[in-house]
């Protein structure tokens, strides 16, 4: 197994795969997730604008997926932090710690070395009956849980590397949402 960063738009096509096997669980207990029906042609605008990272077997299979939102992309993170998103495993590898190996190795070797961020968060539908409790065993915290339209309800989580650099991010709501937590505050 392998881990590494996507340079190019080749594997889209695997990627979508991954994604849409991966997400019909959450399809089925009625939580749509936007890459449950991503198209191929998004997946590749994705890889081209968004750091994508895979854990691939030595056949070439992919076996889990993350990517990191920048706050300076075309698709930031709601707080001015990098923000994790796409986290799927196949289902063929489910329940082996994959999901848990990305996530750590992203954060590790790329996240905190290159980004040299604070903190980083992730997301996900806030009534999800295992990834709530998933993200929470990797160290991340809840700092909102929020409605918007058309979408299940969802929940931030926060993972925090350096607390007083995170108390210096410029970010309204990242900071309402710390303080009201009694995570952070200025």
């Amino acid at each position: 197994m392998q881990f590494k960063k996507i340079e190019n738009a080749d594997v889209a096509e695997k990627l979508t795969s991954l994604l849409h096997q991966a997400y019909a669980a959450d399809v089925r207990l009625g939580i749509h997730f936007a890459a449950s029906s991503v198209t191929v042609e998004n997946v590749r605008k994705h890889i081209e604008s968004t750091p994508t990272f895979i854990l691939e077997d030595d056949d070439g299979t992919i076996v889990a997926t993350t990517s990191v939102r920048l706050p300076w992309s075309d698709n930031p993170s709601p707080f001015g932090l990098p923000h994790l998103g796409w986290v799927a495993t196949n289902p063929d590898y489910q329940q082996q710690g994959f999901s848990k190996q990305i996530i750590s190795w992203v954060v590790t070797n790329y996240v905190k070395p290159e980004l040299y961020t604070p903190a980083v968060t992730i997301g996900t539908a806030a009534d999800h009956p295992w990834l709530l409790s998933f993200y929470k065993s990797l160290g991340f915290k809840v700092i909102d849980i929020t409605q918007k339209p058309n979408a299940p309800r969802a929940a931030y989580l926060i993972s925090i590397f350096d607390e007083h650099r995170t108390r210096l991010i410029d970010d309204a709501y990242l900071q309402k949402t710390l303080s009201k937590q009694g995570l952070s505050t200025y």
